[in-house]
Formats: structure tokens, sequence, C-alpha cells
């Protein structure tokens, strides 16, 4: 369906206005206070959004899709030790950020009532993510630079747990472990090279 320009505006509002209250106040937020940040009839928000399950998984989606490399990993072509600790910081920084941490939180605190908006969090997330550094290392693996016998579906998921790391786990529990730059770095330079250690041909 092809939104006319006032329509796509519209839509682009609601989402923002949805976003900035997901992220402040997680599953709670009305419409109401949605159409009135966005600066919109509630009647609108409805037309363009069925439920608030709908628009909470789009704005889930759009997040994601804002928050992911802006350079695919396949197009990278400079040494792998240096693709994976870019990724591993990028996607660290990532997770840190009070809205990836709100939104994490707002789609395990309804996974019982609204088990859907977990899933969409998951797809849209975890495991988009993963598959993208998993299509990476499969093809490094056929370049001959990981062990051909080893699984890459086990290597994405190890590396991925592994650089989010004592800050993200801490953070999501409520701890900021004020780690510095060159705390950060050097915990990402180590777990590449870990995973290098046990990976690379």
């Amino acid at each position: 369906m092809v939104l006319s320009p006032r329509s796509a505006k519209k839509r682009e509002q609601i989402l923002q206005a949805a976003g900035q209250l997901f992220t402040q106040h997680g599953y709670a937020t009305s419409m109401d206070n949605i159409a009135e940040l966005a600066q919109v009839s509630k009647q609108t928000v409805y037309a363009h959004f069925k439920t608030k399950d709908e628009l909470f998984e789009t704005c889930v989606m759009d997040k994601c899709e804002t928050t992911k490399a802006k350079v695919g990993l396949l197009e990278d072509t400079r040494e792998i030790e240096s693709v994976l600790f870019d990724f591993a910081l990028g996607f660290q920084n990532m997770l840190l950020t009070d809205e990836a941490l709100n939104i994490h939180r707002t789609a395990v605190s309804q996974l019982e009532s609204h088990p859907d908006l977990a899933k969409a969090y998951l797809k849209a997330g975890p495991e988009r993510t993963t598959q993208m550094l998993l299509d990476y290392l499969q093809h490094q693996q056929k370049q001959g630079i990981l062990v051909a016998e080893l699984s890459m579906e086990h290597a994405a998921v190890q590396f991925m747990l592994m650089i989010h790391g004592k800050a993200v786990y801490w953070h999501h529990l409520g701890t900021d472990i004020k780690q510095s730059v060159e705390e950060q770095r050097a915990y990402l330079k180590s777990s590449v090279e870990l995973f290098l250690n046990g990976y690379k041909a």
C-alpha cells in the first residue's frame, strides 16, 4: 500500500512518538498518549496501526533497522580481526543505550501476556544480527580463514554472547559498571582473540 505524502508523514509522527513513549514508559504507554505526542487524533493512530501490539512490533523493527550496521559485514574486506572488533564495539555500544535496554525490558515484561511482542523483538533484533554475523563467518570459512569442520552457527551465537560482556549483563540488571573506553576495548579485543584462537584455521 502506497501512502500519500501527508499520510506517510503522519505515520512517521506516530512511530516517533510511540518509540519515545515505549522507550520511556514501556508497554503501559496508552494509544491516547501516543496520539497526543504525535499531534494526531486517536482515530488516525488506529488507521495506521490496528492494535498497540502492531504498533509496538513496528517500533521494534524500526529501532532495529536504525541501529543495524551501516555497512554489511560481507562488504568489509579488512582482516577478520578488525572486522570482528569493530562489529563487537558497535554492537556493545548499541546494547548499552537506554533505548535498547528499555525495548528489551518491555519485550521480556510482556512475555506472558503478549508473547508475540517478544517474538517480534527476537526476530527483528537478536536473530537478524546473529544471522548477519553468521553469513560473514560462513563466508570466511569458505575462504579458508576459519576452520572448515566447525559449526559457524555455534560460532556466531558464542561470539554474540561473549561480546555482551559484564557491561551489558550488569546493565540489564540495573547496574552501570562504569566501564572506561580503555577497559571496553581491552575486553572486546581479548574476546576477538579468544574467539579466533578457537576458530581460525
